[in-house]
């Protein structure tokens, strides 16, 4: 059975190419396998075969809300998941789901998912409280039976990652995604990695851009993302956002031509995270004049992103990121991250947000 995070990797080092530095994650175009709905239909149903009847009953669950919000950032033995362990998977039944996530993540997305596994098992040493830090301890789950023409959601969950991406809905959807990390940098198996560096360096920019801009600081303190999930899952969903302008940030009218690019950029950062079938026409819908004219950027704390507390925010009409610096929860000398990006339409494909 594999249940390190090192197999898994394994599965994956001919698609992901690492800097020379090992697992750092340097800016650069989110390269993809071909996706789409009809593919990733396809691979999951092959996915399914490999599993037992036992696994498969477990890998799928009814489409609906209650199934669909079922995530959390907490590690598993605070928060029970769905779906099927990845560490108890088989070396064929990995292969299968890691054919399966190339359909639906871009490599930067697929590399994320690693490398914060990779940060857990360095947690895994200090889980003295047997919380479940543990590189195995992610899962992978269908809300839905995966066919053509029928919405579907692949889940993929466990301490401090959740993505959540549907197909055949109504809506284009990769979200809610959340990620985060801690420690946010660390050195394992002869690398280095920074598994959000890219998140972290792109808000740190744009934070530090618009700082001088009085209107871009946030009233109040933060502790945490302001739009994501409890001990219970995503319980608050369908989820309220400010509306006006007032007290959401500067926003992007207001901005030069060199902030602007950093907020299109810090934008890219979180949504080319799924395959190019998935991000692209999302990016361009956010991209819209319409919708970059009515879009903030709000910020608290130290712009540096050095200090817990120190937070950043994208809200436009729909796209909806919030970064957020949390003091270590294993070292509290230190510090962790928080992220998540929502999109206020489409979040599991538009289909619950009345019920």
């Amino acid at each position: 059975m594999i249940t390190s995070f090192w197999a898994f990797a394994a599965g994956l080092a001919t698609a992901i190419t690492l800097s020379a530095a090992g697992g750092v994650q340097a800016r650069e175009a989110c390269v993809s396998d071909p996706g789409g709905a009809a593919l990733a239909t396809a691979q999951a149903q092959a996915f399914l075969k490999t599993l037992s009847p036992l696994q498969q009953t477990v890998a799928v669950r009814g489409y609906g809300k209650v199934a669909a919000s079922r995530w959390s950032n907490l590690p598993v033995a605070m928060a029970p998941r769905v779906g099927v362990r990845l560490g108890d998977l088989t070396a064929a039944q990995t292969s299968a789901a890691d054919a399966l996530l190339r359909t639906a993540l871009s490599q930067c997305g697929l590399r994320l998912l690693a490398d914060i596994r990779a940060a857990d098992g360095v947690l895994m040493a200090m889980d003295t409280r047997g919380i479940g830090w543990n590189p195995a301890n992610y899962y992978v789950a269908m809300i839905g039976d995966p066919s053509p023409g029928k919405p579907w959601i692949l889940k993929v969950d466990g301490h401090h990652m959740a993505y959540n991406i549907t197909f055949n809905a109504a809506q284009v959807s990769a979200t809610p995604l959340f990620d985060g990390v801690e420690p946010v940098r660390f050195a394992s198996g002869g690398r280095d990695y920074a598994p959000l560096s890219v998140q972290a360096n792109a808000m740190r920019a744009l934070a530090t851009a618009v700082a001088e801009a009085g209107q871009s600081h946030l009233e109040g303190e933060f502790r945490d993302v302001t739009r994501g999930a409890t001990i219970d899952g995503d319980t608050n969903f369908p989820i309220s956002y400010p509306d006006g302008t007032v007290g959401r940030g500067v926003p992007y009218t207001q901005l030069n031509a060199a902030q602007k690019a950093l907020v299109r950029d810090a934008m890219r950062a979180w949504v080319e995270l799924p395959n190019s079938a998935i991000s692209a026409p999302l990016m361009a819908t956010y991209l819209q004049d319409a919708a970059l004219a009515a879009t903030f950027v709000g910020i608290a704390g130290n712009p540096d992103l050095s200090k817990p507390g120190s937070y950043v925010r994208i809200d436009g009409p729909r796209v909806w990121i919030e970064f957020i610096v949390q003091p270590g929860a294993r070292d509290p000398t230190g510090v962790h991250y928080h992220t998540i990006w929502r999109d206020k339409v489409a979040d599991y494909g538009g289909a619950f947000a009345s019920k």
